[in-house]
């Protein structure tokens, strides 16, 4: 699993990004970025919502959207869209990390792995390719979801 995120660090991104931007600072914003530093896993929109509004009943929806928007454009989230689920948000650090996700209960497992990292650098060399970017996701099921399904059997 990889490290936590800086929320220090983010939020020097953030500010860097809406001075260059000619964006208002927000305390909004920045309460919403605070808040999913505290959730700290991969997130719904919908999901954030809930949390931020536990904290500050008058932020709405589409508050909550449009920073996330923001935040991709900073670049301090990311949008994941794993197979057969919600999009999720992610925030950003300077780590690089796969996923690993349970069909069936959605549980995401992040690792990082040297071996892979070379093997895919080595596979696109064989082809041809520079490698710029990639995404690796792995799909099965989760210890507790192979235990239940053991049991059901």
């Amino acid at each position: 699993m990889h490290d936590v995120v800086d929320i220090d660090a983010l939020r020097g991104r953030l500010r860097d990004h809406v001075t260059r931007n000619k964006l208002k600072s927000s305390t909004r914003r920045e309460l919403i970025l605070e808040t999913f530093a505290e959730i700290g896993r991969h997130v719904t929109a919908d999901e954030l919502l809930r949390a931020v509004r536990d904290r500050d009943g008058r932020i709405g929806a589409a508050t909550v959207y449009r920073t996330l928007r923001v935040f991709q454009d900073s670049g301090i989230v990311a949008e994941r869209r794993f197979e057969g689920g919600a999009t999720r948000f992610e925030l950003v650090g300077d780590d690089h990390h796969d996923h690993l996700i349970c069909v069936q209960c959605g549980l995401i497992v992040e690792f990082e792995d040297d071996s892979v990292e070379a093997d895919q650098h080595r596979i696109a060399a064989a082809h041809g390719f520079e490698l710029q970017t990639h995404r690796h996701e792995l799909y099965g099921l989760c210890p507790a979801c192979q235990k239940k399904a053991a049991r059901r059997a």
